[in-house]
Parts: C-alpha cells; structure tokens; sequence
C-alpha cells in the first residue's frame, strides 16, 4: 500500500489505457510516422485533469522504444531556461541514435509575469524541433499566452472518461487485489470522479484502507471540489438557475473575473436569441463595467463584488426564456483582435515616444492628438521626408505612418529623401580647427573706447545708433 495506485497500475500497453480510445490511435499513427522517418507536426493534449494525456505520452515513448525526456512548464517558466534544457532536447539525439520524446507537460502553467517571453520561446521550440514533442495542458482557450502555441502544434482533445468504463477498471483491479466491494458503489465512486480516472483510483485505494467498498465507504470521502475549464463555466453561467449556481461555477475556475467579463460579453449574442434577453443582459454587464471604472478611479475594490455578480447572476437571470441544448461559444474576439495588431501597436508606441521625447509630451498625448495630424501631413512627400528626417523615423516607421508596407516603392523614396536631409545637415556643420597665432591676436587686441557724443545723456534708447549691440 505504499505505492500509489496510479503508479503501480500504470497501462503497460494500449489495452490497458482507458478512455479516449480514438485520441490515443491518433497519438500511435503519428508516433508510428516519426518512427519511419517523416517528421509530424508536435502535439497538444488538452483536456479535464486525470483523462491521461501525459499517462498517454509517457506509454508511448515506453512502447516506441524512445527516450523520454520530461519537462513541466510550471515549473521551468524562464526564456533562457526553456531554451537551455528544451531546446538541447529537442535538437538533440539520444546515445543509441534512436527518438527522443520531448514532454513538455502543464504549458498552460506559463502565466502571470513570471514567465518572461517563456511562451514565446517554447513556441519557436516547436517550429525548430527535430524530434518527436507532446505538450499537455487543461485549458488552452482561457489565457492569450496560449495562441501561439495553439498555432503550432495539432490540437488532440481529451474528453472526460464515461463512469462506466472507470468503473470497470476498478472492478477489474480490486478483483486482483482480493477487495470485496460492491459493483454499485463502485459505480457511484465512478460517477464522482468526473471523469478523472487519477482521481478514481486514488479514492479507490484510501477506500481499500476500510476494508470494503461500500456505499457508507464512498460517502465518506464527501464532495470533491474540481476546476472546469473555461468553456464549462461559460455554459454554467449562461443556463444557471440561482445564483449560488452560477457563483460557485465562478469559484471552479482558474480564468479571473477580467477574463470572464470579456467571454461573457463575447458570447451573450450567440446564447441570448430570444425577444429581449439580449438587451437585459447587455444591460446588466454594462453596469458591471460601471463598477469596473470605479475600481480603476477610485482604486476600491470593494466594488468587485458588485462587477464580478453582475456581469454573471445578473447576466444569467436577467433571461426571460431557456435555451436548452448545446451552443457554440467563442473565445473573446478583443483578445484576438489585440494578439493580430500587436506590432502595429508596438510601432505606434515607438513613434509617439520619438515625437514626445522632441516636443516634452507624453507618449498617450502625442498618440491621442497628434498622431492623427501627422498622418495627414505625411501625405506630402517633401513634409513627409522633412519630419522623417527631423525625428529620426526608421522604414518601419515612416510605412506605419504612411499606411503602406516598409517595403513599397513610396515608403523607401521618403526614407532615403530623410537620410540625404539628414546627411546635408551633419555637411553644413563646419568642424572644429584649431586656431593660429595670427588669428587669436586679432581678437586680443584691445579696442578704443566709444566717446560719448557731447549733449548725450546717459540714458541711451534700445533702437539709439550709437548702442553698443550684443552680437
């Protein structure tokens, strides 16, 4: 009883592997394509915790025959760390000249500011890797950090394991283990798991400890609080009756309340369709953002509690009519649509900060006022190749500024014009010689001083001819 059950009843072959059985063919057919020579694109399981993504990996370098190299990204978060050990992995070849499988497990544990370009480095990993690599993750659709990786690999999807099949294997294994039990209450053990065999066996072992397997037995374990990801919780919230319902479907999710308000007010018109349910419960999250102002203005957070409950119960139970069945919900088209123009965004940033750091404005002032006026003034190829040249614009800056590419004809004739500009006013700037003998006696020679003309009093106008001038 010291070894864990999920250890010591690991699967020793794909019989023995339970649940997603088309998910696990997938997996061998690509495995067997690296094997004979034809590289495939990297895998992402995604799934509920416990249905066997990485139990599937680990069994498959196990039954290819190849070297198992194991990574979690919670754990190693840090660019030149992911890069270091992943990428030596991933280019590398083990001793005996076979595979290396490359795990990379919890990817989705890549947020926060700890990571520090940790995901960016982890997705040109998989562009570059020349052996086989699996990433594992619960969750890919609540955190932005995830696009890019959704984007390079194949998505493998990990559904929850039907009670009927965890309740057969754990017949089947108390059956070896010579534990009486009763098939109800296995079945009931099952069906509390929710679909996470991991858990399953690990309640079936603390149950083994009674003795038997029970009813009484599977009672005492209680309820078993578990995470939903972030499409779970969306549908939960939409078709809740009360609002302890929808708040505690709150309370099982790792995405925050920022990044639920935006799925909630992404897929509001794909779930309310009916009369004026719509409207309602655009209503009600208008005010949650109310609230979210006055957090940020008044910088109380107090007011969470109103926002968070209003931009779900309120949505949720401002609805007149049901909507049974299943509906399709989208991830937050503003996350998608900031991830596609990040780069221009960037650029915009660094051209208001060359116009700020020469006229002492802000960076916002100058993006918010006059940028606009300068988009304008680019339209003249002569003022356009002048103020290039006076703030020192780059090719990408002066095409972002003139809506073309950096490089099309238009954008390289106003960045070579700044550069002769630029060239002809460093040539007119004489440089510095040193001054002779002769020369410096001139001007240390004293001079005669002015008589006063008689009749002239002391108090002499500015715009007097007989004024001494500065220069």
């Amino acid at each position: 009883m010291s070894e864990l059950w999920t250890d010591r009843f690991f699967p020793k072959d794909f019989s023995e592997f339970v649940g997603n059985s088309e998910a696990a063919d997938f997996v061998r057919a690509w495995a067997e394509k690296w094997q004979s020579g034809k590289p495939q694109q990297p895998l992402l399981l995604y799934g509920s915790p416990g249905t066997g993504k990485t139990c599937l990996a680990t069994m498959l370098a196990k039954f290819m025959g190849w070297l198992l190299f194991e990574m979690n990204a919670s754990d190693f978060r840090t660019k030149d760390v992911i890069e270091r050990v992943a990428g030596a992995a991933s280019q590398g070849a083990s001793l005996g000249g076979t595979l290396r499988l490359v795990l990379l497990d919890e990817v989705d544990g890549l947020q926060g500011n700890a990571d520090r370009g940790g995901a960016g480095a982890m997705a040109k990993i998989l562009k570059e890797s020349k052996n086989p690599l699996i990433l594992t993750a619960n969750d890919i659709y609540g955190d932005q950090k995830m696009l890019p990786l959704r984007g390079a690999c194949v998505l493998v999807q990990f559904k929850k394991i039907n009670y009927l099949s965890i309740a057969k294997r754990l017949c089947e294994l108390l059956q070896k283990e010579g534990v009486p039990f009763d098939p109800e209450a296995v079945k009931t053990l099952a069906r509390s798991c929710a679909g996470d065999m991991r858990s399953a066996l690990l309640d079936a072992q603390t149950l083994v400890l009674c003795g038997k397997i029970d009813l009484a037995a599977v009672q005492s374990l209680g309820y078993r609080e578990r995470q939903h990801d972030i499409f779970k919780t969306i549908e939960a919230v939409f078709k809740g009756s009360t609002v302890g319902e929808i708040r505690r479907a709150r309370q099982q999710t790792e995405v925050d309340d920022e990044m639920l308000f935006l799925w909630v007010d992404e897929n509001i018109p794909r779930h309310f369709t009916k009369g004026n349910d719509s409207a309602a419960a655009f209503e009600r999250l208008s005010r949650a953002d109310v609230f979210l102002g006055r957090i940020g203005r008044r910088q109380h957070y107090g007011f969470l509690r109103y926002s968070g409950e209003l931009a779900t119960s309120g949505v949720a139970l401002s609805r007149e009519h049901e909507y049974p069945g299943w509906i399709h919900y989208q991830f937050p088209g503003l996350l998608r649509r900031l991830g596609g123009n990040k780069g221009a965004r960037n650029l915009r940033k660094q051209v208001a900060q060359k116009i700020g750091a020469a006229t002492h404005s802000s960076t916002s002032t100058v993006i918010t006022e006059d940028l606009p006026y300068l988009r304008m003034l680019f339209a003249d190829k002569k003022q356009a190749a002048r103020l290039a040249a006076a703030f020192d614009f780059t090719a990408e800056e002066i095409a972002f500024l003139l809506g073309a590419k950096p490089d099309s004809k238009k954008t390289k004739s106003v960045f070579e014009e700044a550069a002769a500009i630029r060239q002809s006013g460093v040539a007119k700037r004489k440089p510095l010689q040193a001054v002779d003998g002769k020369t410096l006696a001139k001007f240390e020679e004293p001079t005669e001083e002015l008589e006063e003309p008689a009749g002239q009093s002391d108090n002499v106008p500015e715009n007097s001819e007989g004024q001494t001038t500065l220069l």
